[in-house]
């Protein structure tokens, strides 16, 4: 399986999660949320906030074209990942969130998405970390729900093929990370690391 690992309405307040539901994107992008594992108390009301991270991504310019599209978030603990992480990577840790990219679509099916079918394309599946998102964010001296909806799109950018490795990559990711957060009063995750 392929993958990759790392590390919508009014903006809001620098720490604060708007209650109100996001608003509809139609069938643009579906997701499901899983609780798995881990104590996600801290990110109450979590399905909220991830939904409002997806939301502010399908409404990116650079992201529409990959509509429609769905992906399924599962929110789990650090032991989970870890042994993801241990199994798809060769790493022996937890991280805070983990991309699994679907399987390409095979040769002479109808691809999901495409204009021919009704149904949308399935990205992958999206793994966090409670323990280590939540750790991060009071050692970054930021809001949990931030952390989690900057990871939460991070984790879609890969599952859309979008990577770090090179520097050039990476700017370009962080800057489009940055233009999706936004758009939902997350200040730059990258501002303090410069």
């Amino acid at each position: 399986m392929d993958q990759s690992g790392d590390i919508s309405g009014p903006p809001l307040a620098v720490g604060a999660i708007d209650t109100e539901p996001p608003s509809e994107l139609g069938a643009a992008l579906e997701f499901d949320i899983v609780r798995d594992t881990g104590d996600w108390t801290t990110f109450e009301p979590v399905e909220l906030c991830v939904a409002r991270a997806l939301n502010a991504a399908a409404r990116h310019y650079r992201i529409l074209s990959e509509l429609p599209a769905c992906v399924c978030i599962a929110l789990s603990s650090d032991a989970s990942v870890r042994a993801l992480n241990r199994q798809w990577r060769a790493k022996d840790s937890p991280t805070n969130v983990l991309s699994f990219p679907a399987p390409p679509q095979p040769a002479g099916r109808p691809v999901p998405g495409d204009a021919a079918t009704s149904e949308p394309r399935f990205l992958g599946d999206i793994v966090l970390a409670a323990e280590t998102v939540a750790r991060e964010a009071r050692e970054m001296g930021i809001s949990a729900h931030h952390h989690l909806q900057h990871l939460v799109v991070h984790g879609l950018l890969h599952l859309l093929g979008f990577d770090h490795e090179q520097d050039a990559e990476a700017t370009a990711m962080e800057a489009l990370e940055t233009e999706i957060l936004a758009t939902i009063g997350v200040a730059d995750p990258y501002a303090a690391n410069d």
